[in-house]
């Protein structure tokens, strides 16, 4: 394998085009690119114009300073192209540190939640926070949190967890503070706090807002959620949203609906698609009921379903769930991205609720290269299934931890998760045996 740049990047006008050429000129040499940020232009021309048979290793500077803490030089600057690079490239093409582990690029998204308050009896969640949590993180905390992830190279944010966003009074300014850092925002709502006034403040940012309504009809969502009008309104919403969009020609909200598939509602679930479709929204996510959780016992992960709840609402009916995915799979030509799931997601899906199994679904989970939370009460979470969090965020940066010895020992231990939530950070490949 041919180094290049160990010692560094010449600063002399056209030295480091030269030891590049040079290398070029290594028929399927196997390069070993020491990357910094005077070379990180010249990497982008390497990736472009290298043989797709050449092995590219690509290693960051990298210290740590303790367990939990490895501090990457230049980092922030370099992840937007490193980013883009593994697009251009997925094969070939690997990532490492000077301390001799794998480099993992930031999450694509930093998901911060500001409060947990919810006004909802959701059937499949827990959640029934009436009183907001004296210990939940301030509006500076989550200021600091969007701070670092843009200076990280995260480009979008995730401002929701276990409570309705929009209860929290300073969500409008989170928003626009976010925008301000250069960040996409993602929020999921139920709807109720949604003004006409507000709708318009969100019409003008680059947000897109995700309605949870999980029924075509407003009885079948009502009884869901446990809140009678519940379903008036998350659509009532849905409709000032979309009035405020297209009422601005130059307007970056987008407007979707995200729902749970669960017995009560499978049948209605491809009329809940052209319903969505056809009050304005821009797409929709379907998510199947996930009734797992995961603790930990001699240094692994173990699965407990919550077997009284899976009686009341996973789908049984197989026959339905054939006709409902049937009904999806040829509804999904017609819709494209409007649906946000790809066929090959959608036979997933289909497959999940024959069999949870990891072996059965032949995938496994991204959570440890895809996913980072900070609970609203300042925890740092891996992902909001698993019983652990990495202290405070208010004392413990996110950036040095994610690259650390320590995290490296959680993403071994995601890897062998028995736990399938088929989220969207769940989804990857097994390798092949």
């Amino acid at each position: 394998m041919m180094a290049l740049f160990e010692g560094g990047t010449p600063n002399e006008p056209g030295a480091a085009r030269a030891l590049y050429e040079r290398a070029l000129g290594e028929p399927n040499a196997a390069l070993r690119w020491c990357v910094d940020a005077a070379n990180i232009g010249l990497l982008s021309r390497a990736v472009r114009e290298l043989d797709a048979t050449t092995a590219l290793e690509v290693v960051l500077p990298a210290h740590d300073e303790a367990p939990d803490r490895t501090v990457v030089a230049d980092e922030g600057m370099l992840v937007p192209t490193l980013r883009r690079l593994r697009e251009q490239r997925p094969e070939g093409l690997a990532f490492t540190m000077t301390n001799g582990r794998p480099y993992v690029l930031p999450p694509p998204a930093l998901d911060i939640s500001t409060n947990d308050l919810c006004g909802l009896k959701c059937i499949m969640c827990g959640n029934r926070a009436s009183r907001r949590d004296p210990h939940t993180i301030s509006v500076d905390d989550v200021r600091a949190l969007v701070d670092e992830a843009a200076a990280w190279g995260i480009r979008r944010v995730a401002l929701t967890g276990a409570g309705e966003p929009f209860r929290d009074p300073a969500m409008l300014e989170h928003v626009a503070y976010a925008n301000a850092r250069g960040h996409l925002v993602t929020i999921t709502s139920n709807g109720f706090p949604i003004s006409e006034k507000m709708a318009a403040d969100l019409a003008q940012r680059n947000v897109s807002i995700s309605m949870s309504i999980h029924g075509a009809t407003e009885a079948t969502h009502d009884a869901i959620v446990g809140v009678p009008t519940a379903a008036e309104h998350a659509w009532r919403a849905v409709r000032r949203l979309v009035r405020a969009r297209d009422g601005r020609p130059d307007s970056k909200l987008r407007v979707n609906v995200s729902s749970v598939i669960q017995r009560d509602n499978l049948g209605e679930i491809p009329a809940l698609v052209r319903r969505a479709r056809e009050e304005g929204c821009n797409g929709i996510n379907l998510q199947p009921v996930n009734l797992q959780h995961g603790f930990l016992k001699a240094g692994a992960i173990v699965r407990r379903d919550d077997i009284g709840a899976m009686s009341r609402l996973w789908p049984v009916d197989r026959a339905e769930l054939d006709r409902v995915f049937e009904e999806l799979s040829t509804l999904k030509p017609e819709c494209g991205r409007f649906l946000h799931a790809s066929l090959e997601r959608l036979a997933l899906l289909r497959r999940y609720f024959d069999d949870p199994s990891r072996d059965a679904l032949g995938v496994t989970c991204r959570v440890g290269e895809s996913f980072l939370a900070v609970d609203h009460r300042g925890q740092i979470k891996p992902c909001y299934r698993l019983p652990w969090s990495y202290g405070d965020a208010r004392f413990q940066r996110l950036r040095p931890l994610w690259n650390s010895e320590a995290y490296a020992r959680t993403r071994a231990l995601v890897e062998s998760c028995p736990l399938t939530c088929m989220n969207n950070c769940f989804f990857r490949k097994e390798a092949a045996s």
